[in-house]
């Protein structure tokens, strides 16, 4: 007679039952690509998605402004949301961008004519000027930043601080400086002028200009949680008048 082909059973279907709704054929493969592209397109055109702006570096604020550093540049936007002006758009990098005390000024580092220096801008727009030309260190390891970090302004306004390693011999060993604004060069020169602490890391005045809170250790790039070691570094009130230096967190870290 004749040959009888008959279809084998697997385990767990009726031999003799129709095929399952899940076929995991080509087919059906192709039924599932088909929703799941026309979802990726639906998320990635999604105004929600395309109004993120991601990455945005170093702020700082005044008043309803913030002030930051995204893609390179300096840009600035309103504090409860809006439209952000970029302020910069050099072939370098622009970071560390610090409101002047009356929010006229932003002094930031830049790389605006090769290696990193200190310019001020004004908090609207405008060119920039550069007020340091002490060639920068670097490029430096990730670990130790960059040359000239700006750190915020004299509580008067007319100079701004920044930590240099023009008087190293090593990253670890920076020193805090303030250089005056052009306007304000006659009364305090045109040059940096270090501050009394041979070493330090970060740095901020007083809100009355008389003393110095610092950190010895310069850690603003490294990435220790709960570290106890020999960088575990404490923060000091130095008095420049009398030369003393308190320690403020005299604890394990």
């Amino acid at each position: 007679g004749r040959l009888r082909h008959e279809r084998v059973a697997k385990p767990g279907r009726d031999r003799h039952g129709p095929e399952p709704a899940g076929n995991t054929g080509i087919a059906g493969a192709a039924r599932f690509v088909a929703p799941m592209r026309l979802i990726l397109l639906a998320m990635l055109f999604s105004p929600a998605l395309v109004a993120q702006t991601k990455l945005l570096r170093f702020p700082d604020l005044y008043g309803d402004r913030v002030v930051f550093t995204h893609g390179g540049d300096l840009w600035q936007a309103p504090l409860a949301g809006g439209t952000a002006v970029r302020l910069t758009a050099a072939k370098g990098v622009e970071l560390f961008a610090k409101y002047s005390p009356d929010g006229k000024w932003l002094a930031f580092t830049g790389q605006l004519d090769g290696d990193e220096q200190v310019y001020v801008v004004p908090s609207e727009g405008g060119e920039p000027q550069r007020l340091t030309s002490y060639p920068a260190r670097g490029p430096l390891p990730d670990r130790w930043g960059y040359d000239h970090q700006v750190y915020g302004w004299t509580p008067d306004g007319t100079a701004v601080l920044f930590r240099s390693l023009e008087q190293s011999w090593t990253p670890a060993a920076g020193r805090l400086f303030t250089v005056a604004l052009p306007q304000h060069r006659p009364q305090h020169g045109a040059l940096p002028v270090p501050l009394p602490m041979p070493v330090a890391g970060a740095g901020d005045f007083a809100p009355d200009g008389q003393r110095i809170v610092h950190a010895p250790l310069f850690r603003d790039f490294r990435t220790w949680k709960r570290y106890e070691g020999g960088w575990a570094t404490d923060l000091f009130v130095f008095d420049p008048r009398t030369g003393v230096a308190d320690n403020v967190t005299a604890h394990p870290r």
